[in-house]
């Protein structure tokens, strides 16, 4: 049986990113979760900011690992195909103080292009402000990216560069003998020299099984509204509120694909994600705090992340127990700004060598019918008519943009897992005209039963029903 030098646990955005990170440098990785695509946790559900690294406690890893993988997120785009754009963060409010020491913060954390401005200023930047505001601190280095399709593209990069990843894969036991791991699940066994344990929310599950430390972890539930794209011009960067002790506050911004978010909440909570009217309320009350003329009966849908908040920084550490354990737990904000220095981090505290190779293979970019020149498209439809069917109408994706999502390195079989990598279902109807398409089409590409496609994880399966004649 073959013997990985690191299995990770953990499918998310830092998951991924260890993946990719190791498989370039040279490793044999295995990546698993128990979920039936990567990106179907936390790292779905966030706000999609690079942030710039003002928040954090100096001399924090939270301060280090997000300022440093803000920096390197440019060019992780360009190697991806993945859009990003630089856009900017305002942090406003009436209190100049805590403004000041925001921004005496972001100089220790070595941040740059950070400035105070006054009512007059902002206006410049966002003319419907509200009119309590009087000062904030701008950061000009800020991203917004897609974090699922980000995290999916790491995922595609690490499979062509010799990475496995298994999927469905919920573990069972694990045993180490003769400094050899071996992970079973109910139906597959995984030996491994190495761990990496990034599971989220469930870090202290498999904590358990391997016998490793576990960590005092907090929930807290954040819910959100998506506006439609026609409110794109409401906001042109991320505007945030004075933070709180426990949050950075109801935020609207913009997406890379051009809806706006606000939200979101933060309460501690059970790992569900649920959205409830009451933490919805608070984000309607909240966020009319910062703009004038926020709609949100222009939202296309809400939805809710939860954090894992272990103290008051990221915990990234070797286990004392187990040797050959490493454990990543709290990667709660800003975890996706922070991720590909946290992968290189903990890369070199296991032990191992940080060093993706210059010639690794590249993936190719998930580019979209509609996306394309008029001579791309006409070449497109010359080798294949797919792209001429829409199924998508709210989005405009084709039947061939479907199936290019299909023949990525990383083989889905659900419902949310295309919609994740080209937005079909993203759009007004959220899939109300264009799920049941969708799903044919992934049946007739897997040769599987319609009853067979996930609408997202295990038993998330359709049924089928005859109006005349009962269920079937």
């Amino acid at each position: 049986m073959k013997i990985y030098d690191t299995l990770i646990i953990g499918a998310g955005v830092i998951g991924s990113f260890l993946a990719s990170d190791l498989a370039r440098s040279g490793y044999s990785v295995c990546l698993v979760d128990k979920a039936a695509d990567v990106s179907t946790g936390a790292s779905k559900a966030n706000s999609g900011l690079i942030h710039a690294g003002f928040d954090a406690k100096p001399n924090t890893l939270k301060a280090k690992l997000n300022v440093e993988g803000n920096r390197m997120y440019p060019l992780i785009a360009k190697r991806l195909s993945l859009p990003i754009k630089k856009v900017g963060t305002l942090v406003v409010g009436s209190d100049k103080k805590v403004v000041e020491n925001l921004y005496a913060r972001g100089m220790a954390n070595g941040v740059k292009n950070l400035s105070i401005l006054q009512r007059d200023q902002i206006k410049e930047i966002v003319p419907n402000i509200n009119d309590s505001v009087s000062v904030a601190l701008h950061a000009k280095d800020s991203y917004i990216i897609s974090p699922y399709l980000l995290t999916i593209s790491l995922a595609d990069e690490a499979i062509i560069n010799g990475a496995d990843i298994i999927l469905n894969f919920d573990i069972k036991s694990v045993k180490r003998e003769s400094g050899i791991f071996t992970i079973k699940s109910a139906e597959k066994t995984i030996c491994t020299k190495t761990i990496i344990n990034s599971a989220g929310a469930g870090v202290n599950e498999v904590a358990k099984l391997i016998g490793s430390e576990t960590y005092p972890i907090v929930f807290r539930r954040g819910e959100y509204f998506v506006l439609d794209s026609t409110e794109s011009g409401i906001a042109p960067l991320t505007i945030f509120p004075l933070p709180s002790e426990h949050s950075k506050g109801v935020l609207v911004t913009p997406t890379i694909d051009g809806n706006i978010l606000v939200g979101p909440t933060s309460y501690e909570s059970d790992s569900s994600t649920i959205t409830t009217s009451v933490g919805l309320g608070y984000v309607r009350e909240n966020s009319a705090s910062l703009l004038c003329n926020i709609n949100l009966k222009k939202s296309i849908r809400q939805f809710s992340g939860v954090r894992c908040v272990v103290g008051d920084d990221f915990v990234i550490e070797k286990s004392k127990k187990v040797d050959g354990v490493l454990t990543l737990a709290g990667i709660c904000s800003p975890g996706l700004s922070a991720a590909p220095a946290i992968s290189k981090y903990a890369i070199n505290l296991l032990g191992l060598n940080y060093a993706p190779s210059e010639n690794a293979k590249k993936i190719q970019p998930y580019t979209l019918f509609k996306n394309c020149s008029k001579p791309e498209k006409n070449e497109l439809l010359s080798k294949n008519k797919a792209y001429g069917k829409i199924i998508c109408k709210c989005e405009n994706i084709t039947e061939g943009d479907i199936l290019m999502a299909l023949d990525r390195p990383l083989k889905i079989q659900s419902i949310d897992g295309v919609k994740r990598r080209v937005r079909a279902g993203m759009g007004r109807c959220q899939g109300g005209f264009c799920m049941l398409a969708v799903a044919n089409i992934i049946a007739k590409k897997r040769k599987i039963p319609l009853e067979e496609v996930l609408k997202e994880n295990k038993n998330s399966n359709f049924i089928m029903f005859d109006i005349r004649g009962g269920a079937r």
